[in-house]
């Protein structure tokens, strides 16, 4: 029997490119796999920068990621945290503090303005129906309202302590939602409470004396976090100006007003600002100028938004502000405490214009506060 080679030659090479074909897809997968991660390993780099350029540079999306991460720490209650402000009070008298109900009086604790004096009145000579308990000895006091509602209504350096920082700043109290975490804790459950933030501000050349005073004795304040944005500045974005196992007590003023870092300059505009608003602290992020003007404004907007702010300078008509608008009174006068170690240092010319150039922020901060009191005193 002959065999037709036609045939047979047909067959071979069917047969021929069904085994290549198999070769191919066993190979293929392979072929892929290794050069992925040649890729990835080598060669990555080289493509993504000859043949596509991010958007993005390495640092921003760094910046990115860390957002989300912070994000997701936040609960959403945070973004319906209810604060009550002076023309919100004086619209309505349903928005007056109630102490029966969840409101809470938050106090801002900026250095060297009679807080101290006035956070010690609240909790020791504030005529209200359940007064702060305060143990003999202890600086702290608990400051719990009556009836079935047993919740906080002091959040002040005399009730709640430090919680959410040493003299914890406006960005720290309010922009982080640090104050309703911080209760809810201390409560052990979540309340929709209405948050009355107050203040007390200083003529800003008194108050930078006073405080290199505060320092020249000893004081450095080193345990404040200043955390903005869920994390504190780099010793990059906020060098320290003294060695910390040294201090700083005994400080020239001529050294104090050296220091490019000192942030006793324009501390109230700072403490009063919004800082998330001008990159934290990396002064680098903008130029100067803008800095100020987004910082001063954001303090201004922020100051009038208070419930209510005194003034050092005028502490009677300071009481009887927040007398009125909290419907609670004082059993002692606020004027009766009036201590003040800056009257008696001696001031060069050269110091003091370096002192009003170092706090320029804060003298028109002042300016502002003063003719907002005196509007609404009147």
């Amino acid at each position: 029997m002959k065999t037709d080679f036609r045939e047979f030659h047909f067959n071979f090479y069917s047969w021929k490119r069904v085994i290549l074909l198999i070769v191919i897809l066993l190979i293929l997968p392979l072929s892929y796999i290794f050069v992925d991660h040649s890729l990835s390993i080598g060669d990555y780099g080289v493509l993504s920068t000859s043949f596509y350029k991010t958007k993005f540079s390495l640092d921003q999306m760094r910046e990115f990621a860390f957002k989300n991460s912070i994000l997701s720490d936040f609960k959403p209650r945070f973004y319906t945290r209810r604060s009550v402000s002076f023309s919100r009070i004086l619209e309505d008298v349903d928005n007056r503090f109630d102490m029966d109900e969840n409101d809470v009086i938050v106090f801002l604790h900026m250095q060297k303005t009679a807080g101290t004096s006035f956070e010690r009145y609240l909790v020791r000579y504030l005529n209200v129906s359940t007064p702060c308990y305060c143990r003999s000895g202890k600086k702290r006091c608990q400051c719990y309202r009556a009836g079935k509602k047993k919740g906080i209504w002091l959040f002040s350096r005399f009730s709640t302590g430090w919680v959410c920082g040493l003299h914890a700043d406006f960005t720290e109290l309010y922009v982080s939602g640090c104050v309703d975490n911080v209760l809810d804790r201390k409560e052990g459950v979540h309340r929709k409470r209405r948050y009355f933030y107050t203040t007390f501000l200083r003529e800003p050349i008194s108050r930078f004396i006073s405080e290199y005073r505060h320092v020249e004795r000893g004081a450095t304040w080193l345990a404040a976090r200043h955390v903005c944005n869920g994390r504190p500045p780099s010793p990059e974005q906020l060098p320290l100006c003294f060695d910390p196992d040294v201090g700083w007590d005994g400080v020239s003023l001529d050294d104090f007003l050296a220091c490019p870092y000192n942030l006793a300059f324009n501390r109230q505009t700072r403490m009063l600002a919004d800082l998330t608003l001008v990159h934290c602290y990396d002064s680098h992020s903008m130029d100067p100028a803008t800095r100020d003007k987004i910082m001063l404004e954001s303090a201004k907007n922020n100051l009038k938004n208070l419930a209510f702010f005194g003034l050092k300078e005028y502490m009677d008509e300071s009481q009887w502000m927040f007398e009125q608008l909290f419907q609670l009174k004082f059993t002692k006068n606020l004027s009766d405490w009036q201590k003040s170690k800056s009257n008696g240092t001696l001031i060069t010319e050269e110091q003091m214009r370096l002192i009003v150039k170092r706090n320029k922020l804060d003298l028109q901060l002042y300016a502002y506060a003063e003719k907002l009191f005196h509007r609404r005193f009147v």
